[in-house]
């Protein structure tokens, strides 16, 4: 069997695969020489490295580190170099102050005259030192090469540390040597190794073993011994990240006991009968899991370092806590139940301190904020701006719950009247797919709250979400009292509150509560109060020229911080004028702007208004996309119920524009609130089955939803025969049941609105012969119910009225 032993390197050995030697020598083993391939490879293709070279004295240590560097500097990477020695070990930060000389003058940190460092606090230090390393290696790929660490004072190791935990959004590679033979290392190196080791990190460690020609005829302890077969978490990808070994392969059994077996199931004693010292430490590393390096670790609980390093050996001697690096408990320790064990205070206690030393070495932003949900508020400044920062990239990952319990935690930190009220609409949008009512609690209570000129844009904000998930009650009842000073900003909330009342039909009390209509302006300056205008007259008027006018005006204000569910009615507005191509085009940049503020429920209902224009076009693919997209955005779990019916309603129109008659009556039914029967969906719903009992060839049964659907439309004022024209469709159900005056006096009785305010009411023989000849022509036409859309073929006979031109004859407008 081939030797394993170490071999020596020589130019001749390396072939550009590895650091050829300079000077001394040195061996490593045959795993780590895979690595040094790679490092090799990134370092000359300036990919960011993290890497620590570990070995005893004399094991060629330094030569590897200059070799490092020769081939960084080759690379055309900026070097900077330090060395640490016993001498230097009492300067502050002196390893950093080696490191930082190597820059320009105009680069370095600012550091007062007097007094020097020591005046400053010893955080703001370790942030100055540490952003002035990664903004030197954004401008410049850039190489940190610290040899002989283990000599480097308190301050230098918090320095590398918070460099190491932001090198991946950096061009920065650091390379440390330090002496041992792991994991036999000083405690303060061992934090080192185990940040270069974590996840954040994802670094490699080289291990040098000694450097000393064996006797021939001697074996080592591993000799011929098979390789070690790595571990499954050990893929090729993952080579040199693995728990560092002394060189015979084996971890020394005077420096770290071997473990007790860990039995199947946690132990019961959460205490594990242990002394105060390494029950602490235990504890701490529960609350901070694997976030902190261990000297940090042992901060929060109040460990002296060789405390933290004795609690550590009596943890690895009973098998709480594994012997590889990083430190972790192991499968022993029930991590709730040490928690749980703990009082309340001092846990909170704990979180709070683990909290702010992972604020001070620079933790990743989600790794800090899992510390901070557990810890008490404490009123530091950057505790809001960090849970702000996680919710929203939780938000943009689909993590909702997340992102919740962030911004709930943010909530419970002191906050100025605006901080809140940004937080509250953050939340209440968030928590719409979480949890909805919660979440129109909190958007209700922003609108309620009073605001400063210039801030009514969180009231406007929040009601536009209340009213694009359907809660239209909460938004009354909350615009009702909301105010604000500046008068053309109290036009804003008098048209919300108009647009709030006018999408239900009783117009009385609220829920017990006296209800004032709002009134609405006839010359709006602000884009609510033009949107609101042009939905008025889309709902009360025939003037399809005044309709539009009016929703282009609307549409003319910016997109950008300002109400979308306005805008989005603007756009149905100018659809039903005929416009539709525009208003789908304007309904698209309403649902890009919704996406990016994270508004699912303006992004659902975007998507509904958008599928019910393309079934007016009939464009039934487009439609059936729009039903699915909006279902993706917001689920039927998420929406007020009073948007349920109108779900429904575009899905039976869709599936009976298909032909597909059979499911269309599987789907018009369900189980809705009473409450729901006076909203605006409802009156949807009531059209579609009208529409179904056609395709039924129910005539008596359609006569009923389009007469029902009538007197919900003339409670509210909404005249408009290009709303929904249920007087035509109810006259051709009449007329197809027998009852033929019914079906002329409905005729003759739709075309008063259109023919405008001069038409006198008197209807004469002649009308009725008139009305009674073009529903005959309309009988005629519609001989295939179930292939037809009705709804679109009578808008177009609206536009053919008695007495007029004979019209367009039948066409096929199935799907």
């Amino acid at each position: 069997m081939a030797s394993t032993r170490p071999r020596w390197h020589t130019a001749a050995d390396d072939s550009g695969e590895v650091f050829p030697p300079a000077g001394l020598p040195f061996a490593v083993g045959e795993v780590d020489r895979a690595l040094v391939r790679r490092l090799t490879r990134e370092l000359r293709g300036g990919v960011p490295v993290a890497a620590a070279v570990v070995g005893p004295r004399g094991a060629g240590r330094t030569a590897f580190v200059r070799r490092a560097s020769s081939l960084a500097a080759q690379s055309g990477m900026s070097v900077l170099t330090a060395i640490g020695s016993p001498s230097g070990s009492s300067s502050p930060y002196g390893l950093i102050q080696q490191l930082i000389s190597a820059l320009p003058e105009d680069r370095r940190p600012v550091l007062p005259l007097r007094g020097g460092i020591d005046r400053l606090p010893r955080s703001a230090l370790v942030q100055s030192f540490s952003r002035t390393l990664l903004r030197a290696a954004r401008e410049h790929p850039t190489a940190l090469v610290v040899d002989d660490v283990q000599w480097a004072d308190s301050g230098s190791f918090e320095v590398l540390c918070a460099v190491l935990r932001r090198l991946h959004s950096s061009r920065l590679s650091v390379l440390i040597s330090t002496t041992g033979t792991a994991p036999d290392v000083a405690a303060p190196c061992m934090e080192l190794l185990s940040l270069i080791c974590s996840p954040s990190v994802r670094g490699h460690v080289l291990r040098l073993t000694s450097r000393f020609d064996p006797t021939p005829g001697t074996r080592r302890p591993d000799a011929g011994r098979p390789p070690r077969v790595p571990r499954p978490r050990e893929a090729p990808g993952m080579i040199g990240r693995r728990p560092l070994r002394a060189p015979g392969g084996s971890l020394p059994p005077a420096t770290v006991p071997a473990p007790r077996p860990a039995p199947s199931s946690p132990d019961p004693d959460p205490t594990w009968g242990l002394a105060r010292e390494p029950l602490a430490l235990l504890r701490g590393l529960a609350v901070c899991g694997n976030l902190l390096p261990l000297q940090l670790v042992g901060s929060v609980v109040r460990l002296r370092e060789t405390s933290t390093v004795s609690a550590l050996r009596t943890l690895r001697t009973t098998g709480l806590v594994a012997p590889e690096l990083p430190v972790r408990l192991t499968s022993r320790v029930s991590v709730e139940r040490v928690l749980s064990a703990m009082d309340d205070t001092e846990r909170q206690a704990l979180h709070e301190r683990a909290a702010e030393l992972g604020h001070r070495a620079a933790l990743p932003d989600e790794e800090l904020a899992d510390l901070v949900l557990g810890s008490r508020p404490s009123g530091a400044a950057w505790v809001v701006a960090l849970l702000r920062r996680v919710a929203a990239a939780c938000r943009t990952r689909g993590e909702h719950q997340q992102a919740v319990r962030c911004l709930d935690r943010a909530l419970q930190e002191p906050l100025s009247g605006d901080e809140r009220a940004d937080l509250l609409l953050e939340i209440g949008a968030a928590s719409c797919l979480t949890d909805p009512d919660a979440g129109d609690r909190f958007l209700a209570e922003v609108v309620r709250r009073p605001s400063r000129p210039g801030g009514v844009w969180r009231q406007l904000t929040a009601a536009d979400l209340l009213l694009a998930r359907g809660d239209a009650v909460a938004a009354r009842q909350a615009l009702a009292v909301a105010r604000a000073e500046d008068p053309r900003e109290q036009e804003s909330l008098q048209a919300m509150l108009w647009l709030a009342g006018d999408t239900q039909l009783d117009t009385g009390g609220l829920e017990g509560m006296p209800y004032e209509a709002a009134t609405l302006s006839q010359h709006p300056q602000d884009a609510c109060g033009a949107a609101a205008l042009a939905w008025h007259a889309a709902t009360t008027s025939a003037d399809t020229e005044r309709i539009g006018r009016l929703a282009r005006t609307a549409l003319a204000f910016p997109v950008r911080h300002l109400p979308l569910y306005p805008r989005m009615l603007a756009c149905l507005a100018l659809g039903w004028a005929g416009e539709t191509d525009t208003a789908c085009a304007e309904l698209s940049v309403i649902l890009a702007e919704a996406r990016r503020r994270h508004a699912y429920s303006l992004s659902g209902f975007v998507l509904l208004a958008t599928c019910s224009l393309h079934l007016r076009c009939q464009d039934t693919d487009r439609a059936s996309r729009d039903l699915a997209m909006a279902r993706a955005e917001m689920p039927i779990s998420s929406w007020h119920p009073a948007v349920a019916p109108l779900t429904q309603a575009l899905e039976v129109r869709v599936l009976l524009a298909r032909g597909e008659v059979d499911a269309a009556a599987r789907t018009a039914y369900g189980d809705f609130r009473a409450d729901v029967e006076q909203r605006f969906g409802w009156l949807q719903l009531r059209y579609a089955r009208g529409l179904l009992h056609l395709a039924q060839e129910q005539p008596r049964e359609a006569a009923a939803e389009f007469t029902a659907c009538g007197q919900w439309l003339l409670a509210k004022g909404w005249t408009s025969p290009a709303l929904f024209p249920w007087r035509l469709l109810s006259a051709v159900a009449h007329a197809w049941s027998g009852d033929r005056a019914e079906a002329v006096r409905l005729v003759v009785e739709g075309q008063r609105p259109a023919s405008g305010p001069a038409r006198t009411a008197t209807v004469g023989p002649a009308d009725r012969l008139r009305a009674a000849v073009w529903l005959e022509e309309i009988l005629a036409e519609i001989d295939d119910f179930p292939s037809t859309d009705l709804h679109t073929y009578t808008l177009r006979r609206l536009t053919s009225p008695p007495g007029g031109s004979d019209g367009p004859r039948r066409q096929s407008t199935g799907h």
